[in-house]
């Protein structure tokens, strides 16, 4: 919906809009970005600014090219680190809003914009992040949830509802992340996760469930040119890659060393 409201804005102001386009390279001169090349071979040239906001490798490396950067500037995108963990999402058509057991003594727990389900200690929480570092998926899945149409009944018929369950997860499954491709997996760790929401919200049993889709990390990378490695972030929160250094001193007022 927002990339939709952006569109529209776009289209108001006299702009235009290419879906399903893939970028070749920015065209450089002189120092100076002057457009694009699409994958097809068409140019489109730029009248003030040729603006990007895919991640930083991809931007300097493959679309203005190493021939086009100093090689310190170079060096320091070479550096850019991504997060360690990535997201697990199950997306649910669901024929009722969830019930939760503890709604019981205060029914505005059903009218919660987000739950968090599965940590009952802060040594959970840290045992969990403890694994997702080292590459591992739990079978006792935690992960925070939410069911936009308890707040928006418009993003689904009459009487039925949507959810979202979100679990952080390792990009690289014990070091593989092709093993989220193997479907027995990825259905796995989804029945994980709707057995916890189960745990909370009894109603939530197969036969309220009418549909359900699965994304992995992997699937994220494949979809989203900027999500490198599943990352929602676009790189890794340290204290060298944030705030004055996001993405580094040459680049954190929106601009570059490349001009336009």
């Amino acid at each position: 919906m927002v990339a939709q409201a952006l569109n529209k804005v776009i289209h108001e102001n006299g702009g235009a809009v290419w879906n399903n386009q893939r970028i070749k390279r920015v065209i450089v001169e002189d120092g100076a970005a002057k457009g694009v090349e699409l994958e097809n071979g068409d140019i489109i040239w730029a009248d003030k600014a040729v603006v990007s906001t895919i991640d930083p490798h991809q931007t300097f490396l493959k679309l203005v090219g190493k021939e086009n950067l100093d090689e310190e500037f170079a060096e320091k995108i070479r550096l850019w680190k991504w997060e360690e963990h990535s997201l697990f999402g199950v997306h649910l058509a669901l024929e009722e809003a969830p019930h939760f057991t503890a709604a019981d003594s205060d029914p505005e727990i059903d009218k919660a914009l987000v739950y968090v389900l599965g940590y009952e200690t802060p040594e959970e929480l840290i045992a969990d992040y403890d694994a997702i570092s080292k590459g591992e998926m739990s079978d006792k899945a935690r992960f925070n949830c939410c069911f936009p149409t308890v707040h928006d009944p418009s993003q689904a018929p009459p009487g039925r509802h949507t959810g979202l369950l979100s679990r952080f997860a390792p990009y690289r499954v014990n070091g593989e992340p092709q093993k989220w491709y193997n479907l027995k997996f990825k259905e796995q760790m989804a029945e994980n996760c709707l057995a916890t929401l189960q745990r909370y919200a009894p109603n939530m049993n197969g036969e309220k469930i009418m549909w359900k889709y699965i994304s992995t990390p992997l699937d994220m990378e494949n979809k989203f040119l900027d999500m490198v490695e599943g990352s929602f972030k676009q790189g890794k929160y340290i204290p060298y890659q944030m705030g004055y250094f996001r993405p580094n001193d040459e680049c954190s007022e929106n601009k570059t060393p490349i001009k336009n």
